[in-house]
């Protein structure tokens, strides 16, 4: 029996697992990641870090496995995307890596963006890699002047794991890429002030290519063997919709997770067809085929937030419990969540959380359900500006394990939800990218929980939605104030 060695490197955690040949999942193990915030708006990893989790990671695996662990015959994997993740002409990370969450780099994107549809490239917000390096160019030249490599989270591991030097179109097309040549398009850099970079960003592969083996340093210090091949993989975001099997023109999915990613695919024409400034037109993991994605900040991390300060020490059962008691719309309490800015529908650094409305009765469990409903009231508004696609909706993510959250997007959409039942989608996105470089073809599916809209609750989170689209407006003269101020 060969298995596969899986990774997902997220922004809070990198996991990885061991997937034998016929799709079955033989251990998942899995370490928190550190996030550092040096100051406001700063979110950054340290890269040798991030290498020594992932090996760690993959040494819990080898040490729980052992007797399969020589099986081990390809290995793939999937991380956060955006973000800036660069080394010198050593090889050795310059400085820690900028993340997509990133918010310190303020940018006339009105101007810009424009420029960015008309070569086919994806529009820029504040943690994509080419707005990081206008902010390094400035803030740290000593830094910016030894970069010899750009590439993004799994590339990093990846080069450690083979040496080579790449990235795939995936994550190449969330900046500079023209996304349907698959070449950079270099006069972007121009236009931002930072020509030198020319050059310097990675080779791009499809995802499922075959870009490497295991070098020996690598194999030594993880017990796998010298030559075992691994793809370049893809973002984390594609990889789910991979492993969802979302890969059809007009398919829709979310995933609720520390971003909140809602997408519809696309194939050329219809990519082609659609041009807006707001989210991104992203390579998929299937020839010609794309997302139209709106990664907006508002995800679960608002959620963990809420729970940590609001309701620390109780469980998510007792807190969801209360929570049902209390009529939508929370008895006239409202949440913003950006709480990291946002950069979907609507790009602004500034913007930030806040709760509305409160009156001396309220209670902690007003404020917890007005936080599920702003995260909720986010993803209608991303999809109020996405295409229609089809009539159903896909939930994935680590909040969708929650009914009362999956119920509560189905009754919020008005459309009939289906939830995966398999929970690691990223993991098993790799899997059939790994299946696919090594032309191996496998009936490959996941059995989904449905979830049917109540309609009369469908009316009142639209009328919800209203009042929640209005407060966000009334926001916004003092959250682009407040950028002034802060520039």
């Amino acid at each position: 029996m060969q298995y596969f060695l899986v990774m997902d490197a997220g922004t809070t955690s990198v996991k990885a697992g061991l997937i034998s040949l016929d799709g079955k999942i033989a251990d998942i193990q899995s370490e928190p990641a550190n996030v550092i915030m040096p100051f406001a708006g700063a979110t950054e990893m340290d890269m040798d870090e991030v290498w020594e989790v992932a090996k760690k990671v993959i040494l819990k695996l080898k040490d729980n496995n052992a007797e399969i662990w020589p099986e081990v015959s390809a290995i793939g994997l999937s991380a956060q995307g955006d973000g800036l993740w660069m080394i010198d002409e050593d090889g050795k990370p310059i400085r820690n890596a900028m993340l997509w969450n990133d918010t310190r780099m303020s940018m006339d994107f009105d101007s810009i963006n424009p420029v960015c549809l008309a070569m086919n490239t994806t529009a820029l917000f504040p943690g994509a890699n080419v707005v990081e390096l206008a902010w390094l160019k400035k803030n740290e030249p000593e830094n910016y002047n030894k970069i010899a490599h750009i590439f993004h989270c799994k590339d990093w591991i990846n080069y450690k794991l083979t040496g080579h030097i790449g990235t795939d179109a995936s994550d190449a097309s969330t900046a500079l890429m023209n996304i349907y040549t698959k070449e950079y398009t270099e006069e972007i850099l121009d236009k931002l002030g930072i020509p030198e970079m020319k050059g310097k960003f990675a080779p791009i592969s499809t995802s499922d290519e075959i870009i490497g083996t295991i070098i020996p340093e690598a194999a030594d210090e993880l017990g796998v063997r010298v030559g075992v091949p691994v793809i370049a993989g893809c973002m984390d975001v594609l990889a789910i919709a991979t492993g969802c099997g979302l890969m059809a023109g007009g398919q829709r999915g979310s995933i609720v997770g520390t971003t909140l990613a809602n997408y519809v695919v696309m194939n050329e024409a219809s990519a082609r067809a659609c041009v807006n400034t707001s989210g991104s037109i992203l390579c998929h993991t299937k020839k010609d085929t794309y997302i139209r994605l709106m990664a907006a900040q508002a995800g679960a991390s608002s959620l963990d937030w809420m729970r940590k300060t609001v309701v620390p020490g109780e469980s998510f059962a007792e807190v969801e419990e209360e929570m049902k008691k209390i009529p939508i719309g929370s008895d006239g309490v409202m949440a913003t969540p950006y709480l990291y800015g946002e950069r979907a529908p609507f790009r602004l650094n500034s913007a930030s959380g806040s709760y509305v409305g409160l009156r001396a009765h309220h209670t902690k469990y007003n404020l917890a359900r007005a936080s599920h409903e702003g995260m909720t009231m986010a993803m209608m508004d991303c999809y109020a500006n996405l295409p229609a696609g089809d009539a159903e909706l896909y939930i994935a993510g680590g909040a969708a394990k929650s009914p009362f959250i999956c119920q509560m997007i189905c009754d919020a959409m008005g459309a009939e939800t289906y939830r995966f039942e398999e929970k690691e989608l990223g993991l098993l996105g790799i899997y059939r990218l790994i299946l696919a470089a090594l032309k191996i073809e496998k009936d490959v599916s996941s059995g989904t929980d449905k979830f049917e809209p109540d309609m009369e609750n469908n009316a009142k989170y639209k009328a919800l939605y209203k009042e929640y689209t209005l407060l966000k407006e009334c926001f916004m003269p003092f959250w682009k104030a407040r950028m002034e101020k802060e520039e």
